[in-house]
């Protein structure tokens, strides 16, 4: 059994403090490209909608989630809570959420979706929608399973650590 801290040998050309990097094989260089890619995308798309990645990343939470507050956002968003709250306060006056005081604990805001809101939600997914229809070509339901599964594990050991 390995140590946490080290890699098997094997795996050292993905480790940047190694001689045996190379920065095509590195995940992160591909998880930062299909990111951008995938950001400048949406946010082509988006602009065309009048909203931007984070109101819509709040949105798209909202509408699986439910009711949450506005930390819980933020975690699921990856985002600062100045930045989810302020989207929100201006989600709020669009009339796409309704911000309520928490009936337990009286310093929590609770984020609902509105009716508006979630037509909105369809509305930008109807115009998306284009943007994306070829992005899991040649890959298969495993494959973007396997895929979620390696970066949820990333994403744990970056949370770990």
């Amino acid at each position: 059994m390995n140590n946490k801290n080290t890699l098997p040998e094997d795996l050292n050309k993905y480790k940047p403090s190694s001689d045996e990097f190379e920065f095509r094989q590195f995940p992160f260089y591909w998880l930062m490209r299909v990111s951008s890619a995938y950001s400048m995308k949406m946010d082509k798309s988006l602009k065309k909608l009048n909203i931007n990645s984070t109101a819509w990343r709040i949105l798209l939470i909202l509408r699986e989630e439910g009711a949450l507050s506005v930390s819980e956002i933020a975690s699921h968003a990856v985002a600062k809570m100045p930045t989810i709250t302020k989207s929100t306060y201006k989600l709020q006056s669009d009339n796409l959420v309704n911000i309520k005081t928490s009936e337990k604990d009286g310093r929590v805001s609770i984020v609902v979706l509105t009716d508006k809101g979630t037509e909105a939600v369809s509305e930008i997914i109807r115009n998306t929608k284009k943007a994306f229809e070829h992005i899991y070509d040649d890959l298969s339901s495993g494959e973007v399973e396997q895929l979620n599964k390696t970066l949820h594990k990333l994403f744990h050991n970056l949370d770990t650590y």
